[in-house]
């Protein structure tokens, strides 16, 4: 990642209603994006994000909703 440039709306949602509180999320997620919370994992940071996707992947029941960022905004990565 070359830089990181500030996300105006949520990319990443969780619904309470369906987290089961695996940790799955916060386990895998290398930006520690995520943190649990009651029992029920929550978005903590998402200004860490890499934009990887590994947590919409691992979220079993479906309650992590991950969308790609606006263009312009979030990770910057640079060749060369």
């Amino acid at each position: 990642m070359s830089k990181w440039i500030p996300v105006q709306e949520k990319f990443i949602e969780i619904d309470p209603d369906k987290c089961t509180g695996c940790g799955r999320c916060v386990t895998i997620c290398a930006a520690e994006c995520f943190k649990m919370v009651e029992g029920k994992a929550t978005v903590s940071n998402l200004d860490n994000c890499f934009e990887c996707y590994a947590c919409a992947i691992v979220c079993k029941p479906g309650a992590l909703q991950w969308k790609v960022p606006k263009g312009g905004t979030g990770v910057v990565y640079e060749y060369g």
